[in-house]
């Protein structure tokens, strides 16, 4: 097949989401791609697009060594450097993108998200709000503005900047959710609590129909036991229970009628078969990478993990008194579940006051743990595919057992 033919093809598959045609389709074509900028620059691209780190990485560098002073490029490689957790990188990369396109409305927005990630929040307000100023009609920088903003205490300010977002797009759920966490902080509904806990929680965690087996709830207890100084119980919700550890107990699943990460939403319910107290939950594919006793013996009543990308919340790991939040389960309806693309966005709604972990304690894989584990890590998540052990990551095998 022609290159040119290729890169249609492979285009066509990817609109289709048939990733992995489309990556089949690139890699038969690897060894004929030119060495000229354009169609490494293509290649490249279209790899980054596809998920293929590695590839596209190789690629837009050679690229860059015909033609240094190509803004896409350096964009390219922002991107790259920061789904693999190398912010300090990735916004040298969107520093000589904007250099290089000082109109670039998209290079500012993800260097101020880079700038973010590295917690210098002035530098990361500065750069969003020369992308605000760019494009005042674009809805993500004012929600990436006012996530700052929150970020810096700047209430008014950011119940602001998400106005102007819903004036871009009407009624986007993400800006709803920023308005009534942004309320919340303003309001001292948000808790920040220093007291521990006497009696670790319980751990618990959900498995149902296929998707992951036995040896994921087997591995996370293996990972709690070895990353707490006590032996918490350990529950895993669950319609089949075959292959579980003994040192892993079960219950059936909370409702029949939720799929996939939906499950999680029962946990909220007033009460659980076999659990009261306060529930420490797991999704099944993270990493715990450090001790883990400070988030068993917390004394919060709903701790929950921050979401790095938008306003709201990871539910990969949250700590619960259980009872305390009925209101996630009572109002959830199946037409919920059809509207709303997943259980973070609802528990968001629903529980704008949630405390969040101490900064860096969970983080996700791509952007924090990518290159090399952060020392304060205790937990690392994994968002969809692929699993923990399709990463190269050296840590991964040493933790992930």
């Amino acid at each position: 097949m022609a290159i040119q033919d290729a890169f249609q093809k492979a285009l066509e598959l990817d609109e289709e989401e048939r990733i992995e045609d489309a990556v089949t389709c690139l890699d038969d074509v690897f060894n004929q791609i030119p060495n000229e900028a354009g169609y490494l620059k293509f290649a490249g691209m279209l790899y980054q697009r596809l998920g293929e780190d590695d590839k596209s990485f190789g690629l837009l560098n050679r690229a860059l060594d015909l033609t240094p002073k190509d803004a896409e490029l350096h964009l390219g490689l922002g991107f790259h450097y920061t789904d693999n957790g190398q912010q300090d990188k990735a916004a040298a990369s969107f520093e000589k993108h904007v250099r290089l396109d000082p109109q670039s409305q998209i290079g500012f927005m993800f260097l101020g998200r880079a700038y973010d990630y590295l917690h210098d929040f002035e530098q990361a307000e500065a750069n969003l709000r020369r992308s605000v100023e760019l494009d005042l009609d674009a809805y993500e920088p004012h929600v990436q503005l006012a996530r700052i903003l929150g970020r810096r205490g700047t209430y008014e300010e950011a119940l602001r900047e998400y106005e102007k977002a819903d004036q871009c797009e009407s009624g986007d759920i993400i800006t709803e959710i920023g308005l009534w966490r942004i309320n919340a902080l303003k309001d001292g509904q948000v808790p920040a609590t220093t007291d521990l806990h006497p009696e670790p929680a319980t751990v618990v965690c959900v498995k149902q129909g296929d998707k992951y087996g036995p040896e994921y709830a087997n591995r996370l207890a293996s990972m709690v036991r070895r990353w707490s100084s006590e032996s918490p119980r350990i529950v895993c919700f669950t319609e089949n229970p075959t292959g579980l550890s003994d040192n892993v107990e079960h219950q059936p699943l909370l409702t029949d009628n939720l799929k996939g990460w939906w499950n999680k939403v029962a946990l909220f319910k007033v009460a659980l078969p076999g659990v009261t107290g306060r529930i420490l939950y797991f999704d099944l594919d993270v990493v715990i990478t450090g001790d883990i006793d400070p988030l068993l013996h917390h004394g919060g009543d709903f701790v929950i993990m921050d979401n790095d990308y938008v306003p709201g919340f990871n539910t990969s790991v949250f700590l619960l008194e259980s009872g305390t939040r009925p209101e996630i389960w009572e109002n959830y309806t199946p037409e919920i579940g059809a509207e709303i693309a997943g259980d973070q966005d609802w528990v968001a709604l629903n529980a704008p006051d949630a405390e969040l972990w101490p900064d860096g304690w969970c983080v996700p894989y791509r952007l924090r743990a990518a290159h090399e584990l952060p020392d304060t890590a205790k937990v690392v998540v994994f968002s969809g595919h692929p699993n923990p052990e399709d990463y190269p990551s050296p840590w991964i095998k040493e933790h992930w057992r």
